[in-house]
């Protein structure tokens, strides 16, 4: 080997970061596999959910007295008005049928199509 291939810094450098994932991975699996660290890190979860529960519904209430909307408001306005859309959508749809039904000549379906109806004279019509 040459003197340049010994003393390259970024080599050097490449090796060390290599030796010290592999050393701080194995320190981590270790410490991980350790049945305390696994109770505690189940305690932390616990008190960190219930501090975000408790923080949510504090901050709801707040909002309530202020008569603001909540977070759960929002999401219920936005799934109304998602239903809404859906409907506009639908009634969209079926009048750009209906125009080129129109277009074409062809009358409507109406839902009375199969209904006879009565003969239009101006005389009533006959006692039975």
């Amino acid at each position: 080997m040459s003197d340049d291939e010994q003393l390259n810094p970024v080599r050097l450098w490449r090796e060390w970061f290599v030796k010290s994932e592999k050393a701080w991975s194995q320190a981590m699996t270790d410490m991980m596999g350790d049945e305390r660290f696994s109770k505690g890190m189940g305690r932390y979860m616990q008190e960190a959910l219930h501090s975000h529960r408790m923080f949510s519904e504090s901050m709801a209430q707040y909002l309530a007295n202020l008569n603001l909307p909540s977070r759960q408001d929002v999401l219920d306005v936005s799934d109304r008005l998602g239903q809404v859309e859906d409907a506009l959508a639908s009634v969209q749809v079926e009048l750009r049928e209906l125009r080129m039904r129109l277009a074409q000549g062809v009358a409507p379906a109406s839902p009375q199509a199969g209904v006879a109806k009565p003969a239009r004279t101006k005389r009533p019509p006959e006692p039975v």
